[in-house]
């Protein structure tokens, strides 16, 4: 598949999905909270929250288990001799100002970087690389894990296509990640 094949085949991926990742700036309560966390050589890699389907235990244990998350790990270099499920206190947690979080998103939606986040399924940590929110977001076997309601799509080539108003919508927020303030 050449690049620009691979490019809208991502962005059809993205836009059917139901999660998407944004920026995140932890208030003083989710600092205060209890979490399930997925742990990278002991340490706190992503935390995770329940929904309604599904606990943050059970996600955790079912994230940190997956070969294909090993798989994301080691294909973004990240070091990963241990991943291991675990309950985590929020105050013991090194926050950052800004994290990126995976939040629901509705189906079908372009994301443009400048309405509200949706529900917050997981939070990833300091030092996590972009392509593991994207990923997340996106891949099947990943994404079913943090969000049950994530479409099951067996064949992606036959999503609609984008409009050219979403390719242009996506590339501006491609350039708006880009920029000092960020966008998502």
């Amino acid at each position: 598949m050449d690049r620009e094949n691979k490019g809208a085949f991502l962005a059809r991926r993205k836009k059917h999905s139901t999660l998407t990742a944004g920026l995140y700036h932890p208030t003083p309560e989710a600092m205060m909270t209890e979490y399930w966390g997925v742990f990278v050589d002991n340490t706190p890699y992503i935390l995770l929250l329940s929904d309604n389907q599904r606990s943050a235990r059970e996600k955790a244990k079912r994230l940190a288990e997956s070969a294909n998350f090993r798989t994301l790990l080691e294909a973004t270099l990240t070091a990963c001799k241990a991943i291991e499920a675990r309950a985590i206190d929020g105050r013991t947690v090194n926050w950052g100002e800004q994290l990126t979080v995976i939040s629901a998103s509705r189906s079908g939606d372009v994301e443009t970087g400048t309405r509200e986040i949706g529900e917050i399924r997981a939070i990833l940590m300091p030092g996590c690389h972009q392509a593991i929110a994207d990923t997340l977001c996106i891949d099947t076997t990943l994404a079913t894990i943090i969000d049950a309601d994530f479409p099951q799509v067996s064949d992606f080539e036959k999503l609609p296509e984008l409009s050219e108003r979403d390719v242009q919508m996506s590339l501006g927020n491609l350039e708006a990640r880009k920029h000092p303030g960020g966008g998502h």
